[in-house]
């Protein structure tokens, strides 16, 4: 490294302000600062809210965990829910209709029962940043895999546990679970299981995003 740069890189590590910026936090590869800018210092000192962080409506009502937990189970991967706090409603949106939203179509030549559909997402996406739509977990974030391992060790028989893991096994463990409970009569077991699990991770949710609820 020659004198010059490591002068340069010095100098950067030394200054903490600038013309633009209040406070640097660092620098790009290519030596451009970035951190907080001098109008966003005067903000945050004269106690102006970032827009980025508003705060939430006001919740209706303490979400049920029941509904929710039920909810929660009839969403699919090709759609979303999500819960409204100034309502308490629920909302489903297609990854279809999300799209269209993206792309900003022309509404014209869609059905009313469409066009009201993508009318919706749209005001949720729209309203997204504000808290008043909170999106539900995915199945994704649900792993019900997960769920069904966990049931297969509270089953006190060894012999039925050991056939329900066998089922839950590689390619088509779903349908083979679902198979398993039924030959071994254990379905209200499994359904009670499951829906506690999902209360559970209702709980959870709720938690994280500030959201009031009642059993």
């Amino acid at each position: 490294m020659s004198k010059s740069s490591k002068k340069s890189k010095d100098q950067h590590v030394v200054s903490d302000s600038d013309e633009h910026f209040a406070y640097i936090a660092g620098y790009t590869e290519g030596g451009a600062p970035y951190g907080t800018t001098w109008e966003e210092a005067e903000e945050i000192e004269a106690g102006i809210p970032d827009p980025q962080h508003r705060t939430p409506p006001e919740q209706k009502t303490p979400v049920s965990l029941k509904q929710l937990a039920q909810e929660m189970q009839i969403s699919c991967d090709m759609m979303t829910v999500y819960y409204q706090r100034s309502s308490g409603e629920y909302f489903m949106v297609s990854d279809e209709h999300a799209r269209l939203v993206e792309d900003e179509v022309d509404l014209e030549d869609r059905p009313e029962w469409e066009r009201e559909a993508i009318e919706l997402a749209a005001e949720i996406f729209l309203c997204e940043d504000d808290g008043d739509y909170v999106a539900l977990p995915s199945r994704y974030d649900i792993h019900e895999y997960s769920i069904m391992e966990s049931f297969c060790h509270t089953v006190k028989s060894h012999r039925v546990a050991g056939d329900l893991f066998r089922s839950i096994s590689g390619k088509g463990a779903f349908r083979r679970f679902k198979e398993a409970i039924h030959r071994h009569g254990i379905q209200q077991e499994w359904y009670d299981f499951k829906e506690e699990s999902f209360r559970d991770i209702a709980r959870d949710w709720c938690e994280e995003n500030g959201i009031t609820w009642q059993e």
